[in-house]
């Protein structure tokens, strides 16, 4: 039990899960899970209006409108959902079947001295080859015209005689390479598209995350979750910074606390964990999935059965399959 007196302090950053919602706005399937953050901010912004009146007009009444409730999340790692989410795109694995194109200058790549059909170039110290009629060719400023060398423009060649000075440039697909010059070895490569269109995406997901909160009287962490029941990721000023000098690149996640179904955009729960019998009706006695423990936000409460969602009460009673009715849960 809480009392009014007792106080708190937190110095710990919280672990998130973004879950899909159902129909009903309930937590369906986790698809992120984030547990490399730097930071976890949640904010309140709102706006103030006032009655005025009387000699100089002073402040007779306030009222606070329009609440805006935000989650900041900074990462120090990324995966290809949180990108997908971040920027709004669809992720697709792509399998073996990934192509990249890929251009090197003529200083990286050279022919082959065994099989002079082939040449080879290296990628991270992996040797690679690639059909010399599996590559175009490029080269600038072809010509002896005072045009030409002043102004040099790639031109692609229809052929070429394997010569450094013939080409500057060759482009071709790692999917056509090999890894060994008799070309009996292809190179497979695995890859996922995030894929970003002019379009966004809804990316709205139920949301939690996990901390501690210490208690000042005696010391100890005790739990601490906040649950946003529907979060929209936003677009809006999502940036990938790549570069070489100064700290790793951090992503920032925004995520805007749009009201619920039941009214509700924010919810601070501190708990504590203890024993109990389980035949007691104020447990959960075994839940199936996420969705069961969220009976009131779906509005099964307060009794569910297994045609709803594909929720199956046996799993969650041990009962016959036969027997929809689920008990309700407590609490």
């Amino acid at each position: 039990m809480a009392a009014i007196l007792d106080k708190y302090a937190i110095k710990e950053v919280a672990d998130v899960m973004f879950y899909e919602m159902d129909s009903k706005g309930a937590p369906s399937a986790p698809v992120l899970y984030i547990d490399t953050a730097k930071v976890t901010t949640i904010s309140q912004s709102a706006e103030q209006v006032e009655a005025r009146g009387g000699k100089s007009n002073v402040k007779l009444l306030s009222w606070d409108t329009n609440k805006e409730l935000t989650l900041e999340l900074t990462d120090a790692l990324f995966s290809a959902k949180s990108l997908g989410i971040m920027f709004g795109g669809v992720m697709e694995d792509n399998g073996s079947t990934q192509e990249v194109l890929k251009t090197l200058s003529v200083n990286d790549i050279k022919e082959d001295t065994t099989v002079n059909t082939m040449a080879t170039f290296n990628i991270n110290g992996q040797d690679l080859y690639i059909a010399k009629n599996k590559m175009t060719y490029f080269a600038y400023g072809l010509g002896n015209t005072t045009a030409a060398k002043a102004n040099p423009t790639p031109v692609k060649l229809a052929s070429v005689t394997w010569e450094p000075k013939n080409f500057d440039f060759v482009t071709f697909d790692l999917l056509d390479c090999v890894s060994a010059p008799d070309g009996t070895t292809g190179v497979v490569a695995n890859g996922i598209t995030i894929n970003i269109g002019a379009e966004f995406n809804a990316n709205t997901y139920y949301i939690t995350g996990d901390t501690y909160a210490r208690n000042y009287q005696n010391g100890q962490d005790e739990f601490l979750q906040f649950i946003i029941p529907k979060g929209k990721v936003s677009a809006e000023d999502v940036s990938l910074t790549m570069e070489a000098d100064g700290d790793p690149a951090e992503f920032t996640m925004n995520v805007e606390c749009l009201k619920s179904v039941d009214g509700s955009m924010l919810k601070l729960v501190k708990y504590s964990l203890g024993s109990a019998s389980q035949s007691g009706t104020g447990h959960n006695k075994g839940v199936a999935s996420v969705l069961d423990a969220f009976n009131e936000a779906t509005e099964r409460a307060p009794y569910a059965t297994v045609a709803e969602d594909g929720y199956d009460a046996s799993v969650a009673t041990g009962k016959s399959k036969n027997e929809t009715t689920v008990e309700p849960i407590d609490g």
